[in-house]
């Protein structure tokens, strides 16, 4: 039996063809959305809890039948809500020990969770679920790398970020005795701090076409990661790949199957962070073809889809 793709964002009709290619996968519905950050007035209730019930009210309408594959476990509650019980969800986005967590636990009830990390999927079915994992691919279309000709290193997204460590980097940076720019892509106001020939640049926020553009000027991606379950991070992480540039990350128990030669290294978050970078940066200067073989056999948004239908299908 083939599922109904439930995604919220705007039409995307290269990805909408990938999941299609599987038989597994018979139509996809979107809902657009004028959510920052899946936030409405601060809230993630009156931003992705609002779009996803919309989404959730528009499968009632006749000849849209399940069962239901939610690309988000908010999509999938609000499934619940409405009285169905025939989907499945990707992603959990939350601590074992949050509000969140325990609200989707209660609402998502014995539906399939494809979890993207198998620290995630401990602890949900420690507590009564139904999880396994995959690794999360998606293709951002990004441009390939073209490196700056100064030192860049490129800090993106904000979930799950450590800000000592990034504090720790700009200081590192500031006082470098060598040329760096670090790229600050977390959301903030935009700003500029200038020391000597070393910047660090807050660019403010990002549409997904300038935040890729802007990565594909680094000489390395850097995650910052607090250490917890769930995946945060893979998506920047997947985007770097894609355009070929090495990614460095601290340790993060949701991270660590994402650890692959050669795209991706470990940095030791208790070490000074940017002589680490320059020599990852260093050590794959001449790999951006083998990083973006990588993402094509296992980051691809092609390569995720067939990991997830193959899940389906068992």
């Amino acid at each position: 039996m083939a599922y109904t793709l439930l995604a919220i964002g705007p039409e995307n009709a290269a990805a909408d063809r990938a999941w299609l290619k599987n038989p597994k996968i018979g139509r996809v519905m979107r809902q657009p959305s004028s959510a920052v950050a899946g936030k409405r007035f601060g809230s993630r209730v009156f931003g992705i809890g609002i779009d996803s019930l919309l989404l959730a009210l528009r499968t009632l309408r006749p000849g849209i039948k399940g069962p239901y594959l939610a690309n988000n476990p908010w999509i999938g509650a609000a499934l619940r809500v409405t009285g169905r019980k025939n989907f499945v969800v990707t992603g959990i986005y939350a601590e074992p020990t949050s509000r969140s967590w325990r609200v989707l636990r209660r609402l998502l009830g014995d539906a399939l969770v494809i979890a993207l990390s198998e620290s995630e999927v401990g602890p949900w079915n420690a507590a009564g679920g139904r999880a396994n994992a995959v690794l999360y691919g998606n293709t951002f279309s990004y441009p390939a790398k073209c490196a700056s000709q100064m030192f860049h290193v490129f800090v993106g997204g904000s979930s799950d970020r450590s800000p000592e460590a990034i504090r720790a980097l700009e200081e590192e940076v500031l006082t470098s005795n060598s040329p760096v720019r670090l790229t600050l892509a977390t959301g903030e106001l935009a700003s500029e701090k200038v020391s000597g020939e070393n910047v660090v640049s807050r660019p403010g926020p990002l549409n997904q076409r300038d935040f890729g553009a802007l990565m594909s000027t680094a000489s390395i991606v850097f995650l910052p990661l607090l250490d917890g379950t769930r995946a945060a991070g893979h998506m920047v992480l997947v985007g770097a790949a894609e355009s070929g540039i090495p990614v460095a990350v601290t340790p993060s128990r949701g991270m660590a199957e994402y650890v692959v030669d050669p795209a991706v290294s470990l940095c030791d978050a208790d070490g000074p962070l940017l002589p680490q970078l320059q020599a990852i940066s260093l050590s794959r200067m001449e790999q951006a073809a083998s990083i973006r073989r990588l993402w094509n056999d296992t980051f691809s948004l092609d390569a995720y889809v067939a990991r997830v239908c193959s899940l389906l299908r068992s």
